[in-house]
């Protein structure tokens, strides 16, 4: 019974973008589509492109760990997600023939600004994909006995199959059906395992009070930093842009962009819980299966088939959503631009289609390499937010800062952020992707064609 939950699932979103495959003319099919989804598509594509290996296996490893510090730090990208959308989305000044991040910074920055935009996407994605592939070994392992590599495998080759054949309309359907899995698979996970835990307050006495600290074996500024970092991290990321593009108008996209915020916030809290359920049943437990172990010892049999699923939507929805966002960027934002002959049609779909496997390939061969989710996951950061964030904000408002400001901005950001992690240590905890964000802000302002819209004049 549980088993053919799982059956089902694949074998349903593997076969609609196989499907859908026939339909994809050309390389805008594949990265936009129609342009013309409503409110709750894109806020279901949203919310499951998020919800991924790190924010649920993660945080309930990391909560098991030092307690409920991450989940607070978590709602750092819970705060960011609803600032943007009431503040940036809803104010946005998108060129009507973007079908990519690159696409909306060449319109401020030149051909640079997309190119750098391109090969950033591709970095980011690649090691957030590589998370997700690597939570996905994991699910399988522990949930369904398959050994690890081979679950990364047979979980990855259906997310590559269907992103690659079905473009993102593929991707979009199957984060639908992600979303629905989710909403009913983590709170029946969450319920069972406080049971299973002796209950409220059975867990309660069970957990060391230092769980229960939010400064536990770290000072407020290291936790700031953190939730600075979850709050910036995957601001305004390439797969989140592209959610922006497929959008039916801007209003739509806001609210879809503040409803995913909002919707964060309970999903941290229960994947935290459950990491907690998790150490009251077994304190000695690897706490990177404190997840998986309370869906199989937790939960009954048939819903736990059904929370099986949830779990692998989990991962794979943000997995699709990374991979189908690297292969458009590279394609559409470097390999075009960069091309000197006009490729266009069948041609630009090819090399999609080709980079869409590439870098599939290459973030499988990163989870074969670590297990460890939620570091993989700060780590690919950096790739993004020192460099990227300020322009590509400034670039979606439609302020035309100037080119100078863009290459002051990446490369004060991208050095200060190396210089800060790995030659002098985070000082005061605090992460190099927050201090390369900042110093990028810095400069992005100061050499800011337009100071009026900045911070100084």
């Amino acid at each position: 019974m549980d088993i053919l939950f799982v059956i089902a699932y694949l074998g349903g979103i593997l076969f609609y973008g196989i499907a859908q495959g026939s339909k994809i003319r050309n390389v805008r099919d594949f990265s936009v589509s129609t342009k013309k989804y409503g409110l709750f598509t894109v806020f279901a594509s949203l919310s499951a492109s998020f919800i991924g290996g790190g924010f649920c296996q993660g945080n309930a490893t990391e909560v098991f760990n030092r307690g409920i510090g991450n989940i607070i730090a978590l709602f750092g990208f819970s705060a960011g997600q609803i600032l943007i959308g009431k503040y940036i989305i809803a104010n946005a000044e998108i060129p009507e023939n973007a079908a990519s991040p690159g696409m909306v910074m060449r319109a401020c920055y030149g051909r640079a600004g997309q190119i750098t935009s391109g090969i950033c996407s591709c970095l980011l994605n690649a090691g957030l994909l590589g998370a997700q592939v690597a939570a996905i070994g994991s699910m399988f392992n522990v949930l369904l006995h398959v050994p690890y590599s081979v679950g990364v495998l047979i979980g990855f080759a259906v997310i590559l199959a269907y992103s690659t054949v079905g473009g993102i309309k593929a991707v979009i359907a199957a984060e639908i059906v992600e979303f629905l899995l989710l909403a009913v698979g983590l709170p029946l996970l969450l319920a069972f395992s406080v049971k299973y835990a002796g209950g409220y307050r059975g867990i309660a006495e069970s957990i060391p009070r230092a769980h229960f600290d939010p400064f536990n074996g770290t000072s407020p500024v290291e936790l700031l930093s953190l939730f600075l970092t979850m709050m910036i991290g995957e601001a305004l990321t390439p797969a989140f842009v592209q959610r922006i593009l497929i959008g039916r108008d801007r209003p739509t996209v806001a609210r879809a962009t503040v409803l995913s915020g909002v919707l964060s916030i309970p999903v941290f809290i229960i994947t935290g819980c459950v990491g907690l359920c998790a150490y009251a049943v077994n304190p000695g437990l690897d706490p990177t299966l404190a997840m998986p172990m309370m869906v199989m010892r937790a939960l009954p049999a048939g819903i736990k088939g059904l929370v099986i699923s949830a779990m692998l939507a989990v991962v794979m929805s943000s997995a699709d959503g990374c991979l189908s966002s690297a292969s458009i960027g590279i394609v559409n934002d470097v390999i075009a631009p960069l091309s000197r002959k006009n490729l266009k049609g069948v041609t630009l779909l090819r090399i999609a289609r080709v980079s869409n496997v590439v870098v599939g390939l290459g973030a499988m061969a990163l989870a074969l390499g670590t297990k460890n989710v939620f570091h993989i996951l700060v780590l690919s950061y950096s790739a993004w937010s020192p460099m990227m964030l300020v322009p590509i904000a400034s670039a979606i408002l439609g302020i035309r800062a100037g080119k100078k400001s863009f290459a002051a901005c990446a490369a004060g950001g991208a050095l200060t952020s190396l210089v800060w992690t790995y030659c002098i240590g985070n000082p005061l905890g605090i992460g190099g992707t927050t201090a390369g964000f900042f110093a990028g802000l810095i400069l992005f302002a100061a050499f800011s064609e337009r100071k009026k819209h900045m911070f100084f004049k």
